[in-house]
């Protein structure tokens, strides 16, 4: 069985054809378009903009703020915890340093009083006087050198709770100081988002402006062509304007056909009503007249 392949010159051809007859009725439409004044209303669409309230705005500021706010407070708290808990250490260290003393103290005197009394037993001195005064002497010094132990220990530990003191102060008044540091950038935030949605604001005004103007300018030239056609009928009649589509159609129908041979172009005119509907019975027979003398 024979098979026929087009050519790409031969698709090419009828994708051209497909085309020229595309562009006819466009243009068709625009004849159209000229004439009959339509009665659609043309829909320029406009934009809106509608403001956040002050609270919104405050709040949307807030939360651009919000990581700042706290990594800032947690910062002061990270730096409070660390220095207070330093501290705190060094109070530790100091009361098991000076248990730790008083402990080493106690061994001694211990020690020293033994060692006195067994002295004392060898030479029959135990129940002597001066044994035990001297006794005595060890346990007074014992306690003078835990009092005074516990006294420098005392005043280590109340200087550093000063210093913790003094540590919870500076807290505070760091706290009180990013306050005002976070009002400051609030404020400016909430300056920036404001000067941001007036300047979105201006640029809807002005596009709306803009929208205005064509919507003036078409209705303008709407009224003039209404005007115009009234005029025109007025003088000419209705048929002057029928008669003025289907001769501009004509044209654009003649160009088309002269794209095709004459065998095409007569088939399109027999076997296309587009052509007879568009242009009239007589603009259509002058076509067909014109489609037959040709001589190719």
């Amino acid at each position: 069985m024979y098979s026929y392949t087009f050519s790409k010159d031969d698709t090419d051809k009828v994708t051209q054809k497909t085309q020229d007859y595309s562009n006819m009725l466009d243009d068709f439409k625009k004849v159209d378009d000229k004439y009959n004044l339509t009665t659609d209303n043309v829909t320029f669409e406009k934009q809106t903009f509608t403001k956040p309230s002050d609270e919104e705005i405050k709040t949307s500021a807030q939360n651009s703020l919000e990581n700042y706010k706290q990594t800032s407070l947690q910062n002061i708290e990270d730096d409070y915890n660390q220095k207070s808990s330093d501290i705190s250490n060094q109070i530790d260290e100091l009361k098991n340093s000076a248990q730790s003393q008083k402990q080493e103290t106690k061994k001694l005197y211990s020690s020293l009083k033994n060692d006195a009394s067994n002295d004392a037993l060898k030479r029959g001195l135990a129940r002597s006087s001066i044994v035990i005064n001297v006794l005595d002497a060890f346990d007074q010094n014992m306690i003078d050198e835990i009092n005074k132990i516990n006294e420098e220990i005392g005043t280590k530990v109340e200087s550093l709770n000063n210093q913790k003191s003094l540590l919870n102060e500076q807290r505070q008044s760091a706290l009180n100081a990013f306050d005002i540091a976070y009002a400051v950038e609030l404020s400016t935030k909430i300056d920036e988002i404001n000067a941001e949605l007036a300047e979105e604001e201006q640029k809807v005004i002005e596009y709306n402006n803009k929208i205005a103007e064509k919507e003036a300018e078409y209705e303008a030239q709407r009224n003039k062509d209404t005007l115009d056609r009234a005029e025109f009928i007025e003088k000419y009649g209705e048929d002057a304007i029928l008669s003025l589509k289907q001769n501009e159609k004509y044209e654009i129908a003649l160009n088309y056909l002269n794209t095709l041979s004459k065998e095409e172009a007569l088939n399109e005119l027999e076997s296309n009503r587009t052509f007879s509907y568009e242009l009239g019975p007589t603009y259509f027979n002058r076509l067909k007249v014109i489609a037959n003398q040709r001589k190719d």
